[in-house]
């Protein structure tokens, strides 16, 4: 039962966004763990993947889903419902900031397409290198110091881990108890670190929170599928659909327009946790489907419903 917790992730980010509230006095301490945690999950997402033959056509639609589709909703939903200029400097670097580094270690948890996601992700944070300081410059009114730190993000979760993940996949670990662990580091802090602000912003930063997580990854699911895409791929697009680097986002809006620029990345710490465990619970659903009236190997995805 123990093994089983310590795999089950959407306990695990249940449990850490419960502490980050009830317990957020250590995160100001563990801060400096947020980026060994995401480095962990990353080289252990990587583990054993073919990197042969990239799938570029698959690669361009992650990125433009996130970049295009998910940023672009994020900007139109705050530029609707938010008044506060610190809240909407918040939604600013949200859409600025590629997608979560957690969307590669996901993908694998949800039995997607992990390939496909990491070739996203790469490109991603790539052309983030420009398109991150050019969006907070168009939409925020200044110049911004989002590349060098882009650049250093790139280096220490695509690259070093890439390497160290051709070592890590020789060896006989279940990579989902790393991949759980640094999900839990990075979620813990996060929300511990902004807990008293969330409970004191207005509805409309919940309210753009819920929409450009469930909804929107709800409109890329159901497009993938009415395309004809398989559903691995579905999962991964899904998820670039619907999930940002709110980490680097939190980071990036505190430095440059101080703690209340935080509080959206924080609150959507909360829709982004919620949406994953949908998934999981439709993924557990699937497996548990009869064979006769499912294609499912019995492993973690998402429903076709």
């Amino acid at each position: 039962m123990q093994t089983d917790l310590h795999r089950n992730t959407a306990f695990i980010l249940t449990l850490a966004v419960a502490l980050g509230f009830l317990l957020p006095e250590p995160a100001a301490r563990l801060e400096l763990l947020v980026m060994p945690a995401l480095f962990i999950m990353m080289a252990f997402s990587m583990a054993g993947i073919d990197l042969a033959v990239p799938p570029i056509r698959g690669a361009i639609t992650g990125f433009l889903i996130s970049y295009l589709f998910l940023s672009g909703l994020i900007l139109i939903l705050a530029a609707s419902v938010i008044e506060e200029e610190a809240l909407w400097l918040g939604f600013v670097v949200m859409a600025a900031v590629p997608p979560a580094v957690a969307v590669v270690p996901l993908t694998r948890l949800l039995a997607g397409d992990v390939r496909l996601a990491l070739y996203s992700q790469a490109l991603s944070y790539i052309a983030s290198i420009v398109l991150m300081p050019s969006i907070i410059y168009i939409f925020a009114g200044m110049a911004a110091s989002g590349v060098a730190e882009t650049a250093k993000v790139v280096l220490l979760l695509i690259l070093l881990p890439l390497i160290a993940s051709r070592r890590i996949g020789r060896l006989k670990i279940d990579p989902a108890h790393p991949i759980n662990f640094g999900l839990f580091v990075v979620t813990y802090i996060v929300v511990g670190l902004n807990s008293g602000a969330m409970a004191k912003e207005a509805a409309g930063v919940l309210f753009i929170a819920i929409a450009r997580t469930f909804a929107s990854g709800a409109v890329v699911y159901a497009a993938s599928a009415m395309a004809g895409v398989g559903r691995p791929q579905r999962i991964a697009f899904t998820l670039f659909g619907s999930f940002k680097n709110l980490g680097l986002a939190a980071a990036v809006a505190l430095l440059l327009f101080g703690h209340t620029a935080a509080v959206p990345a924080a609150v959507c710490i909360l829709t982004e946790t919620g949406f994953y465990i949908l998934l999981s619970v439709l993924g557990g659903r699937k497996a548990a489907s009869p064979p006769e009236t499912s294609g499912s190997t019995g492993r973690c995805c998402l429903s076709d419903r």
